[in-house]
């Protein structure tokens, strides 16, 4: 059965100790800046996934506090300007904290329904208290949020498309660039249609297309041109970018109906 909505009670997950403690050193500037308007400090994410990367995806961090004040953010920003990061080609984890009050946390479910669904479905408390557990996040600001998504991701890659003059060099190009938040997106499209998120974005692909009848094998296509080592024929360029781009169209056709249930 399609859920109607969606709760943080279930989201709650274990960490890796060697990411957590390695998390916890990185952040403590942070938390040490926010004092004691720090109200809990998160994993999310893809960290949290079986099959993390390091190499290839961020540590995301969410700190929560109280209050975000001019005093406060100035606090935080000088810690921040003083954490460690990975210069280009080093080897580590890259860490990317996030900083919102829990206000903001409480209040934003229904404008940022996609982004706070990652944060209630796929998290690790750190320290302090599980402040998301209160979060719902309602099945048609998801299903509106989902729709403007796909509906920006499909006017943006006709436009740069146009602009460039169009060819085969620039559908490869685009259809790569599209790669960038598809996963996510692909996610959030597979729990609207009350589904299991887990897999590689090719697999959420494929179930996506499966659970909205839409070709699974174009939807992977900024995957599978992402991760080849050589290119393709031309013909093969430009049929997969349109392949994707009709795809995309029966997706918001798709995504769009289920408004009137």
């Amino acid at each position: 059965m399609t859920p109607t909505n969606f709760d943080a009670r279930s989201g709650l997950l274990a960490v890796d100790d060697s990411i957590a403690q390695a998390a916890r050193a990185w952040s403590q500037p942070l938390t040490a800046a926010a004092a004691g308007d720090a109200r809990a400090l998160y994993v999310y994410g893809s960290a949290l996934r079986k099959d993390f990367d390091p190499a290839r995806s961020d540590v995301n961090l969410l700190l929560v506090v109280k209050a975000l004040g001019q005093e406060r953010l100035d606090a935080l920003a000088a810690a921040s300007a003083k954490l460690p990061r990975p210069s280009v080609g080093s080897v580590g984890a890259r860490y990317r904290p996030l900083i919102l009050t829990e206000e903001q946390l409480l209040d934003s479910a229904d404008v940022f329904p996609m982004d706070l669904l990652d944060l209630a479905r796929r998290r690790a408390l750190l320290s302090g208290e599980d402040v998301l557990a209160g979060i719902t996040i309602d099945r048609a600001d998801l299903r509106r949020h989902c729709e403007y998504e796909l509906r920006t991701k499909i006017v943006g890659l006709r436009q740069a498309y146009l602009q460039a003059g169009g060819g085969p060099s620039t559908a490869q190009e685009l259809t790569i660039r599209a790669a960038s938040g598809a996963a996510t997106l692909y996610r959030q499209l597979l729990a609207l249609a009350g589904q299991s998120d887990e897999g590689r974005p090719e697999a959420l692909a494929e179930a996506v297309g499966t659970a909205y009848g839409v070709p699974g094998a174009a939807l992977a296509g900024p995957f599978v041109a992402r991760g080849e080592s050589s290119t393709p024929e031309d013909t093969v360029l430009t049929g997969r970018f349109a392949a994707f781009l009709a795809a995309l169209e029966s997706l918001i056709r798709a995504v769009d109906a289920l408004a009137a249930r």
